[in-house]
């Protein structure tokens, strides 16, 4: 019987989709990520569901809108047992599932890895490994005094390249590869925790870039006029209004200083595989679980607006003489990952999915069903109070909180950097309209309850998501 392909999930936090240089950013080298681009499927315009790590990563590994499967911010209190989850499945289905790097989805045994170990995000009662790792060898990463946390969090730490969260990443995935049960498929999630901040360079940083080689995008401080740009914390003050621009330059050098090590370390792990003759037997995706400002408008990190810069993702999938190779254009969502790739390795998807199979389109094909595909019409986000649909086109967000709603609509085409909100503009009255019945329709079609009670006996309509047994 011939063995399942493996899959190999690599997955970066507070990724802005541009950052790669295969996807045209001047500055960035990730000729390692380049590698999965080009010989593989690249699609341009996906969309993470929400640019909050804890909902986002949900939703990939249920394939289900924020408000279906009920997380919207980060917590360490979810109760993920009542989840259908990409890796509870393939585990049933005889793999060796595995998550090394940032988890931050809750407990990794619950939501399907029999093996993990953890720098970041653990749910309560799990081992930070990487913390562990520095503890033993007697190391520790200082900040700068007092100004650190406040300006990008960003500084060069004490610590070397070898010692930093990407190599023991990169280090602990080879450490699994390589003591794995060769007699079984594999799944493993590299999920790195960074260029989310801290944004801290070894002191030998083998990928420098310099502050004044930095071109920043223009900006004012018309934007901080939206209604959504604000976000508890340390953010607030994360612009170049309160820093000055060289200040801005610095975090963004190491920004991309930290995406070039995870790129080596994706290197790594790659030609480990190629080494072992594995990679032609491994489906390899690229992702992160939602974007970042990098400089847009003059901001670093993110806040709860509904910028793309903030929802766009990578999303880059490459099996070896098996995948086409080309740029999808087309929308596409986070929550396709799941159903993606249990298509792929010709399993049905479970009913709770609400996100759709592309493997059609990374095997090559553009007809489904005997029409061209085309991708899909509209995407949608969610971030507390918020509700977004994305067209080609026009976006629009509505907000109710504290007995107060406001809307923002905007004309993409004529206007892709979203200042100029159109919201209760007559002239685009029909536009809103088609929207709202467009975001409607979707909230209701998809907020349905996760469990049915043995007597559950509605009718669901057949454009319900979820179609109950009869």
């Amino acid at each position: 019987m011939q063995k399942k392909p493996n899959v190999l999930l690599i997955m970066t936090d507070q990724h802005r989709y541009e950052c790669l240089s295969c996807h045209g950013h001047p500055m960035v080298k990730t000729p390692n990520i380049d590698r999965l681009a080009e010989n593989g499927v690249d699609f341009q315009r996906c969309y993470a569901q929400s640019a909050i790590c804890m909902p986002s990563r949900l939703s990939m590994y249920t394939g289900q809108y924020l408000h279906t499967h009920g997380v919207q911010e980060n917590s360490k209190v979810v109760d993920i047992s009542r989840f259908i989850t990409l890796p509870n499945i393939l585990k049933e289905q005889g793999y060796q599932t595995a998550a090394v790097g940032k988890t931050h989805a809750g407990p990794s045994d619950v939501l399907g890895f029999d093996y993990y170990r953890i720098c970041a995000g653990m749910a309560e009662g799990e081992e930070n490994d990487y913390k562990n790792y520095l503890r033993e060898k007697g190391l520790v990463s200082t900040k700068e005094p007092d100004q650190s946390f406040k300006a990008y969090d960003s500084y060069v730490s004490d610590l070397i390249y070898a010692d930093t969260n990407e190599a023991w990443t990169g280090d602990e995935c080879l450490r699994f590869l390589e003591n794995r049960d060769n007699e079984k498929p594999f799944f493993l999630w590299a999920t790195f925790q960074r260029p989310h901040a801290p944004t801290s360079v070894p002191v030998d940083n083998p990928f420098p870039y310099n502050p004044k080689d930095i071109e920043l995008p223009s900006y004012s401080e018309r934007w901080y006029t939206k209604p959504d740009t604000r976000r508890p914390g340390c953010e607030n003050t994360w612009n170049v209004f309160n820093t000055g621009e060289a200040r801005l330059r610095e975090a963004m050098a190491n920004y991309f200083s930290m995406i070039s090590m995870v790129d080596d370390q994706v290197g790594r792990i790659l030609n480990s595989l190629e080494d072992k003759d594995e990679l032609e037997d491994t489906i390899v995706i690229f992702t992160a679980d939602h974007g970042d400002f990098c400089g847009e408008y003059g901001q670093f990190g993110k806040n709860i607006s509904t910028f793309d810069v903030l929802y766009r993702i990578p999303s880059i999938w490459y099996w070896k003489g098996k995948t086409g190779r080309e740029q999808i254009h087309e929308m596409t969502e986070m929550i396709d990952t799941m159903p993606t790739i249990l298509d792929l390795l010709n399993l049905d998807k479970p009913k709770t999915v609400q996100g759709d199979s592309l493997a059609d389109v990374i095997h090559g094909s553009r007809e489904r069903c005997g029409r061209p595909w085309d991708g899909k019409e509209a995407v949608f986000f969610e971030t507390p109070f918020i509700k977004t649909v994305r067209t080609k086109t026009h976006k629009l967000s509505i907000c109710n909180k504290e007995k107060r709603t406001w809307g923002q609509l905007y004309d993409l085409v004529n206007d892709p950097l979203e200042l100029n909100n159109l919201y209760q503009n007559p002239a685009y009255s029909h536009i809103q309209q088609e929207l709202t019945l467009r975001l409607v329709h979707w909230f209701i079609k998809t907020d349905q309850p996760q469990i049915h009670s043995a007597g559950f006996s509605e009718t669901a309509p057949p454009w319900r998501w979820y179609q109950p047994d009869s």
